[in-house]
């Protein structure tokens, strides 16, 4: 439970959840049992990571965090102070090839991505990693924003 605070302070930022699929944090207690269902999960450690940031001389800080939910579903965050600088980028490269190069993966065709399509951000970085754009959904989640659409996007497992 060391990242709590980190985690904490990204599930606490407005901006950060926007599009994401509940409110922001209003206690503690939410984000703790969120990095305790992450830790508990099957996932942990084979799909599913904090993303740490950690300049020379420095502590490394939880500034984000990504993975492939249910063993096909993509999803991230990232703290807004590191958005635009390529540390999204980079830790998805790490997580696909990792995640396409496991043997227990090996079964998985594709993964899929279900965007907010007001997220373009969100959208461009998926689109160049090479994702498609495979549907839309109208009113797919009600959120704190009130009832969003979804964009549906597909990765295909390249090909070896």
């Amino acid at each position: 439970m060391n990242d709590l605070q980190d985690l904490h302070e990204l599930y606490t930022d407005e901006e950060v959840m926007r599009y994401w699929s509940t409110a922001p944090h209003s206690q503690l207690q939410q984000t703790e049992n969120t990095l305790r269902f992450m830790i508990d999960g099957g996932y942990n450690g084979r799909c599913d990571f904090v993303i740490d940031y950690a300049p020379p001389s420095t502590t490394p800080k939880l500034i984000g965090k990504l993975g492939v939910w249910d063993g096909h579903e993509i999803g991230f965050m990232l703290a807004r102070p590191f958005w635009g600088k390529g540390h999204m980028k980079e830790a998805m490269t790490e997580l696909l090839r990792d995640f396409w190069q496991r043997e227990d993966m090996k079964a998985q065709d594709e993964i899929v991505a279900d965007v907010d399509p007001r997220n373009g951000a969100c959208i461009g970085l998926l689109k160049s990693f090479g994702f498609k754009e495979t549907g839309y959904r109208e009113k797919t989640w009600e959120t704190h924003l009130g009832w969003c659409d979804s964009l549906d996007l597909k990765l295909q497992r390249p090909k070896d």
